[in-house]
């Protein structure tokens, strides 16, 4: 399952993109953990996004902060809906999430890349997400960069696969468009 993660990213995200290149990239920052990655970004609104992912899990975890999201009730299921701008509009169902960090509370919810790739694909190609929920508008965020650092995320987890596989991290997995799940 964790090739068919990779997979999805390689094949959504154009293969020279990197995260370190601000043109492609945005305001993306990329951080690694002995068994993961993440990348994050902000909206000018203080919505920090984060989007993670462990070796060998089969499911993204994003989660949307916001330190002024005081009246979210932890535990608490939300369903909110993302707009891709200029692309799809997804319906997500989250958790809410109270003391996380200073970043504030925020809601968290996975998705599954073989899964969900529309959703990933709504993600990697709109040039913005703006989260609704409860009817209303709560913040948008720029995605610009969005494909490059999925792009990153996706290498840095296929590194971290390969360190725990005790695989050369040189060694690279043919991928055939038609065995793709997306």
């Amino acid at each position: 399952m964790f090739r068919r993660l990779i997979a999805a990213f390689l094949l959504a995200a154009p293969s020279g993109a990197a995260l370190a290149q601000s043109d492609e990239a945005g305001d993306w920052a990329l951080a690694a953990m002995p068994n993961g990655c993440m990348v994050q970004a902000t909206s000018p609104k203080g919505t920090m996004l984060s989007i993670w992912g462990f070796a060998g899990e089969e499911k993204l975890a994003f989660l949307l902060q916001n330190r002024d999201w005081r009246t979210l009730r932890d535990g608490d299921n939300y369903d909110l809906k993302l707009d891709f701008l200029g692309v799809r509009s997804l319906p997500v169902e989250a958790t809410a999430r109270e003391n996380i960090d200073q970043d504030g509370p925020g809601f968290f919810f996975t998705v599954e890349p073989g899964a969900g790739a529309s959703f990933l694909d709504a993600f990697a190609s709109a040039e913005g997400m703006r989260i609704n929920e409860g009817g209303r508008s709560v913040d948008t965020l720029s995605l610009a960069g969005g494909r490059g650092a999925m792009s990153a995320l996706a290498r840095c987890l296929s590194d971290r696969w390969a360190e725990a596989s005790g695989l050369p991290e040189t060694e690279e997995e043919e991928v055939s468009p038609a065995a793709s799940p997306i």
